[in-house]
């Protein structure tokens, strides 16, 4: 597993422990708050209670006040009231039974005794109490005390959970607002009619509540931890499925990626809106664009086609969504500026009915377009070199025939007639231009193979000197440096005259203002093989052959061509093309090589080495 994909599922890991993060505070703060509701709700009902009870009471209160007062049997727990200043307080019925009259603090007080003894868990306590009561057992504890002293400062009812003997309570007091029947035993105590004379303070057990808290804080802790485990199996199995997912993807889309990436072919894929949606690495090898150039600019696709093919394209693709395709060939320039023909396929994408652009491929087919040009060429040539090499060949049976009666005219001439001895001389030269054409003709036609023997380069050059000067003209001077060091080569003397006679007619048409032709032989070994513009030149002892011109050099993209059969620079009327093929095909047979180096405006050197024998 690469870095790239380790990190990938770091961060799956993450993402996955972050989601289980976000679900557990979730699933926690909703426990913390319904927790908390719990017991708002808890303190909410037992407040309820509490005023309930308070209004109970008051009712109570006001029904025995409204009445004067309830009279009962006078008994241990009912004696009469010392608080109540009432002439009637205490009655005598016919029967002799003593009554005494209760107050409504009384009646409730016996009414929350006996509660407290039926049902002592759900006792509730309940008094009135007074900062200045006239009944000793009217005094306020302290929390009472606190409250009655906020009421006379305007402040209404007070709750809150207090402990009262070690028990949990829900306290409730609230302003007992004095009312004119109560003026009947609390008017010598100076109150009048709407002053607060204390409060009623009622306390009601909490912890039937809090048991019913705690139950219901176990069901949501529970509920909570079910689903919190319920949601982390969800998480884990949609990770793990999601996982499983993008594995499956990833694997998809590595084979895309490696077929895509690693395809031969352009390929891409432009969308219904004619955007570059996708194309392959394999762009920048056919046409020097990078992946980024074309996404960057879908025009690019269209504006690489060779001016020659854009309509030609245009039309080809006139009918964006035709389901119908064709292939085609077309040329387009590289980012470099060469030219390559391309084989094009297109073909539209539907998927479940809906047209989603179409698909390219384009095949580099240049070499095979120059492999079928060259082919055609080849032919060409082969079909002319049959019917040249038929020509030269009985063209040079009559200059074999010119040369040898001119030989002996030349022979038969008085020493004492040199005009006549130097138009000889002139035929004798062109008669053997007439020979380097013909076996240019017959080389050229395969009709002539090397004869090898063992000579030496400077001896060549010696006997052609007179020859090359005659095909100069006055404006170009001939120097010749030949190396005293020269070893034997194995060459045929008739094709190495053609190579030197063609080479300095080239140079001399490379001249025609005039310059400097030289010629020169030297002996040369190369240490390392090295690379040349034509061809490798291996390590070893060579005789170089160098013929320079000062002449007007030849363009850089031009030298790679200039080989080939009939491709010449010169006027139709000035050459046939055919020259330097020829040399190059006879260093070939020589086992040696050409290399040419050129400088527009300076000139141009053609250097052949011919492997130099042993001494």
């Amino acid at each position: 597993m690469d870095l790239k994909n380790i990190a990938k599922n770091a961060a799956e890991h993450r993402h996955g422990l972050y989601l289980l993060i976000v679900w557990t505070i979730l699933i926690a703060a909703s426990a913390i708050w319904n927790i908390h509701e719990n017991y708002r709700g808890t303190y909410s009902k037992a407040l309820i209670e509490a005023k309930t009870i308070f209004q109970h009471n008051l009712a109570y209160r006001r029904w025995n006040a409204m009445n004067d007062g309830v009279y009962v049997k006078v008994s241990d727990k009912t004696p009469p009231n010392p608080f109540i200043l009432d002439d009637n307080r205490d009655l005598t019925t016919n029967e002799g039974e003593l009554l005494t009259i209760i107050n409504p603090f009384q009646m409730t007080r016996q009414a929350y005794d006996l509660l407290r003894i039926q049902s002592p868990e759900l006792a509730v306590l309940n008094r009135t109490v007074s900062l200045d009561p006239v009944n000793p057992e009217n005094t306020p504890d302290e929390w009472e005390r606190k409250a009655l002293l906020d009421f006379e400062k305007g402040n209404g009812e007070v709750s809150d959970i207090t402990t009262i003997d070690g028990a949990p309570f829900m306290r409730l007091i609230s302003p007992y607002v004095t009312e004119e029947r109560c003026l009947k035993c609390h008017e010598h105590q100076g109150y009048e009619i709407g002053d607060i004379r204390g409060g009623m303070s009622v306390a009601v057990p909490m912890q039937p509540y809090l048991d019913a808290a705690g139950s219901a804080k176990k069901i949501i802790v529970m509920t909570h931890l079910f689903l919190w485990l319920l949601g982390t199996l969800a998480i884990t199995l949609f990770f793990a499925n999601f996982r499983k997912y993008k594995i499956t993807i990833r694997q998809n889309e590595e084979k895309f990626r490696i077929v895509s990436e690693f395809a031969y072919n352009f390929e891409y894929w432009i969308s219904e809106t004619k955007e570059i949606r996708f194309i392959s690495p394999s762009c920048e090898r056919i046409t020097s664009y990078s992946r980024e150039d074309f996404l960057n600019s879908s025009q690019l696709m269209y504006d690489m086609v060779h001016p020659d093919d854009r309509v030609f394209l245009k039309n080809h693709l006139v009918d964006f969504k035709d389901p119908a395709h064709e292939d085609i060939e077309f040329r387009i320039l590289t980012k470099d500026g060469d030219v390559r023909w391309l084989a094009h396929t297109c073909m539209p994408i539907h998927v479940d009915g809906k047209f989603l652009g179409r698909r390219g491929c384009n095949r580099d087919i240049t070499a095979d377009k120059k492999l079928k040009e060259e082919l055609q060429q080849a032919k060409k040539v082969e079909e002319i070199g049959r019917f040249a090499g038929g020509i030269a060949h009985d063209f040079n049976n009559v200059l074999t025939s010119v040369l040898s009666l001119t030989s002996l005219l030349k022979s038969q001439i008085d020493p004492d007639k040199p005009q006549l001895q130097k138009i000889v001389n002139y035929i004798l030269i062109a008669t053997k231009l007439g020979q380097n054409l013909t076996s240019n003709l017959l080389m050229f036609g395969r009709k002539r193979t090397s004869n090898l023997t063992k000579l030496k380069l400077n001896e060549i050059v010696t006997n052609l000197e007179s020859v090359i000067g005659s095909l100069l003209s006055d404006t170009i001077t001939c120097s010749i440096t030949l190396d005293d060091n020269e070893r034997f080569v194995m060459i045929d003397q008739h094709q190495i005259e053609q190579i030197l006679i063609n080479l300095s007619i080239n140079a001399r048409d490379a001249m025609p203002a005039g310059g400097t032709l030289r010629i020169s032989t030297r002996r040369e070994t190369i240490e390392k093989a090295y690379s040349c513009r034509h061809g490798d030149i291996p390590r070893g002892d060579y005789m170089v052959l160098s013929v320079t011109d000062t002449g007007h050099g030849i363009a850089e993209e031009i030298l790679a061509k200039i080989f080939q059969p009939f491709f010449s620079t010169k006027p139709d009327n000035k050459g046939t093309g055919l020259g330097l093929s020829i040399i190059h095909d006879i260093v070939q047979q020589h086992k040696g090589f050409i290399d040419v180096q050129s400088v527009l405006k300076q000139g141009t050197v053609f250097r052949v080495y011919f492997p130099a024998l042993s001494d």
